[in-house]
Parts: structure tokens; sequence; C-alpha cells
């Protein structure tokens, strides 16, 4: 959501005359010095620029699957929700300065479990933001711009995506970060992550990360991106370590992760993206996890308008457990499309999720195409496949997935859609749920199709 600033409102002195002159001489000193007072608040106050806003989002979802049948009397293969989400935001601006301050509180993330919340809630965490739950109101965003001459340097609690949500998506990082502007189509980027610090005087636990990185406008219709991310040494041995705190995992590895976009002439858009691991320190309970060897994944996406209908093809692949977002867009409902910091309750299966298990390989071929009914309303429907090569099984299967999206926006301010998805059964596959949905009854899906469907509305100002 784009914040435009406006200027802070003073409200203006009202005064009384009392008849007796003695009063009327005092009532005027006090009067001068509350306007000299208030022209001296005015005009910090006018060097100060705000802007708040808000989101709303509400959800009701079901998911269904044979897949789900437990021994457990009691339990069902369905299960239904809601949930809704509310975000304030504000927005300071010292105008002298230029330093300002960004700001986002999270009033509510959470399934709805009833009004007795505080009782149930230990047992039912589930959220739409999977790193911030409970009741309390908490910090979703939060952190100083400071600019000095071009550069811009940014301290505190920041929200990240890059390459298309194929690294990350939705995130919210404790960071330090650098902008750099090279020329007026080049920019270059370093920053610091604190990923993880659960316990002091415990460093093995720490995930702790830098970048540098480089985004550029090639052409008037090209543009490329290119990161380069270390992880800190903070650990090296078994996963299994006996102390106070486990190791983080991704210690000492290395990554490199990029784009290309652009158009071809009038008829569409490609972009192709890459994330490469590799270099990791740890050594997890079976033998090349965790990145300690080379990890690849890539997508090629090709995308245009047709008139009222837009179309959409897509390649995506992970090998020997490449990372993909868990916020990608597959074009599946029920396939990633799981922002980090806003879940999505009908992603059931995590594609590129394994952490870089040798052999490991995953693909997905599929395309979509969205009839624009109007200005205000679309239909989206997609098609693809899902393949899974499972070596901690011995298995590896192919899957077909059907997608159907109705979309309507109501005004700048509302929209709704409804989205109904399958996901047919799998031998090699392993359901992963979302935070909305919960830890599911099981994770295999070889003896039955998956299907879930959410009705949605969002209010953004």
């Amino acid at each position: 959501m784009a914040f435009k600033w406006t200027d802070k409102q003073n409200t203006p002195l009202t005064t009384s005359t009392p008849s007796n002159q003695l009063r009327n001489s005092i009532k005027a000193a006090a009067i001068g010095s509350a306007i000299g007072l208030g022209t001296l608040m005015s005009s910090s106050a006018m060097a100060l620029k705000t802007d708040f806003g808000m989101e709303y989002r509400a959800t009701a979802f079901g998911v269904t699957s044979d897949a789900f049948d437990s021994t457990n009397p009691g339990t069902s293969d369905t299960d239904t929700g809601f949930g809704h989400l509310i975000r304030v935001k504000a927005n300071f601006l010292d105008e002298d300065t230029g330093i300002s301050v960004y700001t986002s509180v999270e009033l509510a993330g959470d399934r709805w479990v009833g009004d007795n919340h505080g009782a149930a809630s230990p047992a039912n965490d589930q959220a739409f933001n999977t790193g911030s739950r409970g009741d309390n109101v908490r910090l979703d965003l939060g952190y100083v711009q400071i600019p000095v001459g071009h550069t811009i340097f940014r301290v505190g609690r920041q929200a990240t995506s890059y390459n298309n949500c194929f690294l990350v998506c939705d995130d919210r990082r404790d960071r330090v970060l650098m902008i750099q502007p090279l020329s007026k189509k080049t920019t270059l980027v370093a920053l610091y992550d604190r990923r993880q610090d659960a316990a002091p005087f415990a460093n093995q636990d720490n995930g702790d990360m830098t970048t540098l990185g480089i985004t550029s406008k090639i052409t008037d219709n090209v543009n490329a991106g290119l990161v380069y991310v270390q992880w800190m040494n903070n650990y090296e041995g078994s996963i299994a370590y006996p102390g106070a705190a486990t190791p983080y995992v991704l210690s000492n590895v290395t990554l490199f992760s990029g784009y290309v976009s652009g158009g071809l002439g009038d008829v569409a858009k490609a972009t192709v993206g890459f994330n490469y691991f590799t270099n990791g320190n740890v050594e997890g309970a079976a033998d090349d996890q965790y990145f300690t060897d080379d990890a690849p994944s890539a997508y090629l996406r090709l995308e245009g308008d047709a008139g009222v209908v837009g179309w959409g093809l897509q390649y995506i692949m992970s090998k020997d457990g490449g990372l993909i977002s868990p916020g990608f867009d597959t074009y599946s409902s029920l396939i990633n499309n799981n922002p980090d910091s806003t879940q999505s309750p009908t992603s059931m299966y995590r594609m590129g999720g394994t952490l870089g298990v040798k052999g490991y390989d995953e693909e997905v071929i599929a395309g979509k195409l969205t009839w624009n009914l109007t200005d205000k309303f679309a239909v989206t429907g997609a098609v693809g496949q899902l393949s899974v090569d499972n070596p901690t099984i011995n298995a590896d299967d192919d899957s077909m997935f059907y997608d159907l999206q109705f979309s309507y926006q109501v005004n700048k301010t509302l929209r709704t859609w409804l989205s109904v998805g399958m996901l047919e059964e799998n031998e090699a596959g392993m359901l992963s749920s979302n935070g909305l949905v919960g830890p599911l009854p099981s994770a295999a899906f070889a003896d039955d199709d998956v299907k879930a469907a959410s009705l949605n509305m969002t209010v953004n100002f």
C-alpha cells in the first residue's frame, strides 16, 4: 500500500474577554505568551508529516481429503474455519532532515476459535503470520529510514520480497539495509539480517547473514537483479547438538539468486529466475541435506494479454532440495502461494522446502487463463502437473492440479474473491499445510486427492 504524506493539523487557540480591566490585562499577557508558544510548536509540528492506513482481511475456508482420515475418535477428513487480519499503519516524516519512521501494528491475525479465546488459543494458535502468533498486539513493521546524500539507510523490522517471490515473499526481517544508487538505472543494495537468536550465550543457534545485491534496468523493457548471500559460520557439525540450543541449519550456507525479465515485443513478457544454495556446515540425520551440497531451483514464466483474456505459462523446478519460497505463485492455490506473513488457508503442499535433500527433485508445468469479463470482475482457470521424486521413501509420482478463481474488485478499497482447487493423489509427495489450517492428521496423500476452497475479502486504505 502506498502512503501519501499529509500535513499535521494544529488546533487554533480560542479566548473569551472578561469585563474586569485587570483581568483583561492578565488575559492579554497570557494570550500573548500562548500565541508565542503556539508559534514555536506550530513551526515544529509543520516540519512533521504523518500518514495513516489500515489493512483488513477476512477468510472462510475448507479443506478435505480421505488422506486425513484418522483412527482418533471424533475426527473428520474435512476441516472448515474462519480467520481475520487487522493491521494499522502509521508513517512519520521530518521534513527538515528527511528522516522517516515506518510502523505497522498487527491488532489481530488469528483463526477464530470462539469468545473464550484466551483459554482456547494455547491449543489453537493458527494465524496468518506464522512468525508472530497469539492474541496480543504485536509488531508487524517498525524501522527508521535515514537519507545521507543519495544513499538511504534503514534499520529495524522490515518487509521483504525478492525475485518475484521465488526466494522470499512478504517476509519480515530484523535488518540493517543500505540502498546506494549507482546511476539512474542501477542500484546497489547491502544488508545484514539477524534471522534467529533464540538463546543467549549459545551462538550456534544464531542465524545471521549478509547480502550484496544489484538491480538494473538494462533496457527500456528489460530488468535484471542478482544477490549474493552468505550466512555466518556459527556452527559446524551435527544438528543433534547436545547443548542448550539447536543449531541454525543454514550455518555457512552460500546463496546466489537472480532474475531477468523483459518484453517479447507486444506479444508477452518473459521472466527467468533461479536460486542456488551450497556450502552448508550442518549435518542432518541423513547425508546430504541443509545445503551441504549444490541445490539449484529455477523458473521460466511467460505471460501476456489477448484482448480481454490474459494468459500465463510457466515451468518451475527444484533439484536436490533447492529452495523455493512458500509464497511463489505456482498458478495453483494448493501448491505454495502462501506468503510468510499473510498465510493462505488453501495452501497444502510446499514445493522447494526440503532444505537441500540430495536427490529430492520437484517440477511443476502449469498454464492459466484469465477472462476479464468487466473492469472489475475476472475469472481465472489454471491447470498443471506436479512431479515429485522423493528419495527418502524411494518413490516418484505425478499429480495433476486444477484451479478456479472468481475475483471482484468492488471499488479501490474493497476486493473479494472465491478460490477452489484440487491436487490429485501422489505417492511421493508430502503435504505441509499452512498457518491457518494448522497441523494435518497425515502428510501423505497417496490414496486420495486433496481439495480446498476459500472465500476472501480485503479492505485497504
